[in-house]
């Protein structure tokens, strides 16, 4: 619950006031890729407390075990995943605007 949250806000604070400081000073497209990244994260982080609440109400039956499961599932999938993937685009894109090798 309020626990946490608290780091969630952190993380939040982080990625949208500090690094939001930097993108200026960032290469073509990482800004827009960043930005992109942001709000995926909180769209996937968002599916957790959501399938968990869904999971709450009520006597707990198999499909609703089985929903909070699939609704964790998809967003683990998401949020670990693709923002991995879009990480590493953003470390390539850094690189070569840093001159090096794209076969690198």
């Amino acid at each position: 619950g309020v626990l946490s949250t608290l780091p969630f806000l952190y993380i939040l604070y982080v990625l949208f006031v500090e690094l939001g400081k930097s993108l200026d000073r960032q290469p073509a497209g990482v800004a827009e890729t960043v930005g992109r990244l942001r709000l995926l994260l909180i769209a996937t982080w968002g599916v957790y407390p959501i399938s968990y609440i869904l999971g709450m109400g009520g006597d707990p039956t198999s499909q609703q075990f089985v929903g909070v499961q699939v609704g964790y599932t998809i967003a683990d999938v998401l949020a670990k995943c693709v923002f991995g993937l879009t990480i590493l685009k953003i470390a390539r894109m850094k690189s070569l605007a840093e001159g090096m090798k794209e076969d690198h």
